[in-house]
């Protein structure tokens, strides 16, 4: 928080106790301060970007997972406002914070304030900090502010606080929007691999695309390998640890479907198929490690790779699978992986990467 509060004032020396308050506060509770009414928040940001003074496109990190997204950047993107009203709902609902927290970035400031060449008094820090407190119109012990009329006329902020999960990808939902926009009017479809290392966040992001796009989300861990098809020449096979055959008569051949189309998920641990279906959707997303077999051709518009730190990854392994799985990903299913990764050069064909 301190590298954040430097450079804040580094971009906005004029900024005043209220401005320096309200950072501190969207830091801490991002954006759950909007109302919980996705038309209104439309309506307010039309009605804003109607009357902005301002066309920065930035955004910036404020710390706490959260960004500010400066309303240029629709414009410059051609990101919708509806889309981008989605994203702000789903940030919602995604804000974390304490009071704790935000008193907490207080104290950093009022040090930050001694350090560095503030126009504001350690006195009027106080005196401003204790009128905050005191509030009569607020019920909380700290609450949200509006920018100083000094930072309005100086700066015009015109932005949305996201969460840096959705606004570290703004790019990626401006060009998936496009290419959806695009097939829509050709009735034709989208389709996208998100691939990448363990632990990486493949899943996470397939989850995200669910929540503001409508789309079909396919599985690659449905496509294990049955245990007569654990052969050791199989696993010799850069990528030869998942049913490349099976997903390619199942799934690849059928994402050009107008209609939709049937497929099967297997269950390792009771050996089981179930039946899934995936709907006549514009957009289709293929998650997971070896969704970008070089045995299924070229079937995507997209390619997403997600990678992490080999530190990390494990780390991730033992929270999520337990010491009793650990072993088998650490000795066995990464080093797979990997190879495939390396072997196919998955990552060079990538038109995002993200490392998480």
């Amino acid at each position: 928080m301190e590298k954040i509060i430097e450079k804040h004032y580094m971009l906005y020396p004029e900024s005043m106790m209220a401005d320096w308050f309200k950072l501190l506060y969207q830091s801490e509770f991002g954006n759950n301060h909007i109302p919980d009414n996705e038309k209104l928040n439309l309506k307010v940001l039309i009605d804003e970007i109607k009357c902005k003074k301002s066309n920065k496109a930035d955004i910036e990190d404020i710390g706490n997972g959260n960004m500010r997204v400066y309303l240029g950047y629709l414009e410059k993107s051609g990101l919708s406002y509806e889309r981008f009203v989605k994203i702000m709902m789903e940030s919602r609902e995604m804000s974390k914070g304490t009071i704790d927290g935000f008193w907490s970035k207080v104290t950093l400031l009022e040090k930050a304030f001694k350090r560095l060449s503030v126009p504001i008094t350690i006195d009027e820090f106080h005196e401003f900090e204790k009128k905050y407190i005191e509030d009569e119109s607020s019920t909380d012990s700290c609450h949200l502010l509006s920018h100083s009329d000094t930072y309005k006329e100086k700066y015009n902020p015109s932005y949305r606080v996201i969460c840096s999960e959705y606004a570290e990808k703004m790019d990626l939902w401006a060009q998936v929007e496009r290419l959806v926009n695009h097939a829509a009017r050709n009735k034709t479809m989208v389709n996208i691999a998100i691939d990448g290392m363990s632990t990486a966040g493949k899943s996470f992001l397939a989850n995200m695309f669910s929540k503001i796009f409508d789309c079909n989300i396919i599985h690659m861990d449905d496509f294990f390998l049955k245990n007569h098809q654990r052969t050791y020449d199989r696993f010799l096979q850069p990528g030869g640890n998942i049913d490349y055959e099976r997903f390619r008569q199942e799934v690849a051949f059928n994402l050009i479907s107008e209609t939709g189309f049937i497929y099967y998920a297997y269950d390792c641990h009771s050996c089981n198929m179930s039946e899934k279906k995936a709907y006549p959707k514009t957009l289709n997303i293929v998650e997971g490690a070896y969704s970008m077999h070089p045995y299924f051709g070229n079937i995507y518009d997209l390619h997403i790779f997600m990678e992490t730190d080999k530190k990390t990854q494990l780390e991730r392994v033992l929270k999520r699978n337990g010491e009793e799985l650990f072993e088998c990903f650490k000795n066995e299913w990464i080093p797979l992986e990997n190879t495939y990764i390396k072997n196919c050069k998955i990552k060079d064909k990538c038109d995002f990467v993200f490392r998480t």
